[in-house]
């Protein structure tokens, strides 16, 4: 037969290939997923809690760029080149994480207000709204990593504009895992949420 004269021609070192290609196909690192991490302890929203009345504060839209916007976390290699790594994920969406540590973070530091993330139901009314346009959201592991976003609050009304701000943000990853770059991300939301809080306590104040 045809076939058989074939396999009879492979050499062993060929078949060696085959099975070691095989079991290293096998052996696949599996899919690791993330999560921004909220403000959690007591001693965190005692130092950081800013005093306010009773608010309904609406927190989004939030608009990210696509390089960012996908399941996959992207880290930064070089100034022109990224790396989206497909072992290492986001457990939901980048986006749905987001606005879900910053909603808890400022329900935390305005602790007296009613917090809640874009799309809000219709019975709902925002006293004030704050919307969010990303930039930059990655980094380099054992580096650093960093926020660039403007933030904007306005009233009741999405016209009616009381404060806009950029701020820029940036932590230190001192680990060369996905777990550090993720933990230093979650600070950088900390961070903003202190400001985004402080913004509120501003504009309130001045009413």
């Amino acid at each position: 037969m045809m076939i058989q004269g074939q396999f009879k021609n492979i050499g062993p070192g060929i078949i060696a290939v085959l099975i070691l290609l095989a079991g290293c196909r096998g052996a696949t690192s599996p899919v690791e997923f993330y999560t921004l991490a909220p403000l959690t302890t007591p001693e965190e929203a005692e130092q950081m809690a800013v005093p306010g009345k009773n608010l309904a504060i609406g927190v989004g839209p939030l608009n990210l760029p696509k390089i960012i916007d996908r399941p996959q976390i992207v880290t930064r290699v070089g100034p022109n080149k990224i790396n989206v790594d497909e072992f290492h994920r986001w457990a939901g969406s980048v986006y749905e994480d987001f606005l879900r540590a910053l909603t808890i973070n400022l329900s935390t530091l305005i602790p007296s207000s009613m917090v809640i993330p874009y799309p809000w139901e219709d019975y709902f009314e925002p006293d004030y709204r704050v919307y969010l346009e990303v930039r930059q959201f990655d980094g380099r592991l054992g580096q650093s990593t960093q926020l660039d976003i403007t933030w904007t609050i306005t009233g009741r009304d999405p016209g009616d504009l009381l404060l806009a701000r950029k701020s820029l943000i940036k932590e230190n990853v001192p680990s060369e895992d996905y777990d550090g770059l993720v933990a230093a991300q979650s600070r950088i939301l900390a961070t903003l949420s202190r400001q985004i809080a402080q913004g509120i306590k501003e504009v309130d104040s001045g009413r």
